[in-house]
């Protein structure tokens, strides 16, 4: 049996909070707000219903995602939903809704980011956002580069070489 999937765009409440078990296992808890915003007749914003959910992920997907994500961050979610189950130390027994983790990323809705491959070894910077801003100022022209300058590189210059792919 599979688990239900949640996909959706939510935002951090709190710092992702990373925790280590006793056999030495990361473990990520991220408070998520997913809230259902749109705008009236009148053009105002207008907050819908919010659902509030804790996700969880393990090992080096745990690393990455603290040191990448931090409260406020609007980001892009997709889990599975679980049920856990738990016992209160007053011996009443609990449960609720979490969501387990495939993929969370940062939002390019209103802001950038500079994402770097992750490397091999455990949890070494994987996916750090360099920066998160809301404007592109300073960041560096992919198409700046002129024909000209490509040929005087030595590569081959072609009407296409100064205009985007797409």
């Amino acid at each position: 049996m599979s688990l239900p999937t949640l996909n959706g765009t939510a935002r951090l409440i709190d710092n992702p909070e990373l925790r280590f078990s006793p056999q030495g296992k990361a473990v990520v808890r991220v408070r998520l707000a997913f809230n259902a915003r749109r705008k009236d007749d009148s053009g105002q914003w207008v907050d819908g219903d919010s659902f509030f959910i804790d996700g969880k992920a393990f090992d080096q997907h745990a690393e990455r995602i603290a040191e990448t994500l931090e409260k406020g961050m609007e980001v892009v979610v997709s889990g599975r939903l679980k049920t856990d189950q738990w016992t209160t130390r007053e011996g009443e027994k609990r449960s609720g809704p979490s969501l387990l983790l495939d993929a969370i990323g940062p939002s390019l809705r209103f802001a950038t980011a500079k994402v770097t491959k992750a490397g091999t070894g455990g949890g070494q910077q994987a996916y750090q956002q360099a920066r998160q801003t809301s404007s592109r100022e300073g960041m560096e022209d992919p198409w700046a580069t002129s024909g000209a300058a490509a040929q005087a590189a030595g590569e081959q210059s072609a009407a296409w070489d100064t205009e985007p792919p797409f």
